[in-house]
C-alpha cells in the first residue's frame, strides 16, 4: 500500500461485533502491522485511510486493475456505546462483523448486529452495502487454549440465510498483514462486483459531500 492519492475512488469499510472479538486488534495489525494482546476498550471510533493500488476485479465479466483508498472504521462493541456505533453505519460500502470462535455469545449477537445495520441503512438513501462474516481467534484453538463453540458450517448456514458473505476463520495474531488485506479486498471486490465501481472522489466532491455510485447488479451471495 502507498499513501493515499488525493482523487482516488473512495469506499467506506466499518468493523462491528460484540466486545473483546477482535475488532481493534485486526485495526491496529492492518494498520501499524503491530499485534497488541492487550487493547483498549474502543470508545466511539477510530478510523485510518489506506491505499490498495493495481487490485483486479472482475466487471461484467472482463478483469480490470483499479486503485482505490479505503477508509476504515473501527468501532465499540460494548452494549452502552451501539448508539454511538449505529451513527457509523450510514454511508458505509462495507461491513465487517467479527465474532469469536471460542464465544458462542459472541455469534449469537450476529444476528443483533445484522438487526441494527437494517433498522439504520434501511432508511439510507441507496442501500448500497455489502456485509462479511469473519471468526477471528483461530489460534486459541489451533493451540489448545480454548475449545470451539463455532463451527465453520454454522457460520457459513448463517450466510446463506441472511444473504451476506462468509469472510471464512482468522487468527489476527498469526495471520500476516498481506493475509487481513486480502480480507477487505474481498469485501471490496464484493461490493465492486455487486454495484459496479464508484466514481473517483476529487476534493471538490468531497466538500459537497456527494456520492456517485453506479447502478447496481443482480445479487451474488456466498
Amino acid at each position: 500500500m502507498s499513501k493515499k492519492h488525493e482523487n482516488n475512488t473512495q469506499y467506506k469499510f466499518i468493523l462491528i461485533g460484540d466486545s473483546s472479538v477482535g475488532k481493534t486488534s485486526i485495526f491496529k495489525k492492518i494498520t501499524t502491522e503491530i499485534f497488541s494482546v492487550k487493547n483498549i476498550s474502543t470508545i466511539g471510533m477510530d478510523k485510518r485511510t489506506l491505499n490498495f493500488k493495481d487490485i483486479e476485479v472482475n466487471i461484467n465479466g472482463e478483469n480490470k486493475k483499479m486503485d482505490f483508498d479505503l477508509i476504515l472504521f473501527d468501532t465499540a462493541g460494548q452494549e452502552r456505546y451501539r448508539s454511538i456505533t449505529k451513527t457509523y453505519f450510514q454511508s458505509s460500502d462495507g461491513v465487517i462483523i467479527l465474532y469469536d470462535i471460542t464465544n458462542k455469545k459472541s455469534f449469537e449477537g450476529v444476528e443483533t448486529w445484522l438487526d441494527s445495520l437494517d433498522q439504520v441503512l434501511s432508511t439510507w438513501k441507496t442501500n448500497h452495502y455489502v456485509v462479511t462474516l469473519l471468526g477471528n481467534k483461530l489460534d486459541l484453538v489451533t493451540n489448545g487454549e480454548k475449545q470451539r463453540e463455532v463451527e465453520e458450517e454454522e457460520a457459513s448456514k448463517l450466510c446463506s440465510d441472511k444473504d451476506i458473505y462468509w469472510g471464512g476463520e482468522c487468527s489476527v495474531k498469526d495471520f500476516s498483514v498481506e493475509e487481513l488485506n486480502d480480507i477487505l479486498i474481498t469485501t471490496w471486490k464484493n461490493y465492486v462486483e455487486k454495484f459496479g465501481p464508484k466514481e473517483a472522489v476529487t476534493s471538490q466532491k468531497r466538500m459537497s459531500g456527494s456520492q456517485y455510485i453506479k447502478k447496481p447488479k443482480k445479487n451474488h451471495f456466498c
